[in-house]
């Protein structure tokens, strides 16, 4: 069983390079705060992203109730979304500031990233919740090296 997910999740991730066209360099799971018209706050979603772009896709939901009833019926909410935006497009990526303070324990972590791009002849925001430092991080250095 374990083995037929982690074949089907290879396949999913070559099946997505062959789509994009280029090698995927990383990904995660996600949560999409703010900043692109097409989806609602509080969205989970994968982030995966390659040399060129990152890319920020949300899948069907089942409803409720096919869930709760474990009802194999097509009922799923809503459809596949996905938006790309190009390393090239993004003026600025902030992580939030690593607290150094004793008192940072009695807080919680801040996991939003904001990415500053153009898009529709505009700047516009968007907020990310990474909730791993080294993705963080990694999404990051990605930018900076392949921003062109």
């Amino acid at each position: 069983m374990i083995k037929n997910n982690q074949q089907e999740a290879i396949r999913y991730w070559q099946e997505k390079e062959k789509e994009i066209g280029e090698e995927i360099i990383g990904k995660e799971m996600c949560e999409f705060l703010s900043g692109h018209d097409d989806l609602e706050p509080r969205t989970w979603g994968l982030l995966y992203y390659s040399k060129t772009s990152f890319y920020f896709q949300v899948f069907p939901k089942k409803s409720f109730w096919s869930s709760l009833l474990g009802s194999s019926q097509n009922e799923d909410r809503g459809e596949t979304r996905l938006f790309q935006i190009p390393w090239s497009s993004i003026k600025e990526i902030q992580l939030p500031p690593r607290k150094k303070s004793i008192f940072s324990i009695f807080s919680l972590p801040d996991y939003r990233v904001f990415i500053k791009y153009e898009g529709d002849n505009k700047e516009r925001i968007i907020v990310l919740l990474i909730y791993t430092q080294t993705t963080q991080e990694k999404f990051l250095e990605c930018f900076q090296k392949y921003n062109h």
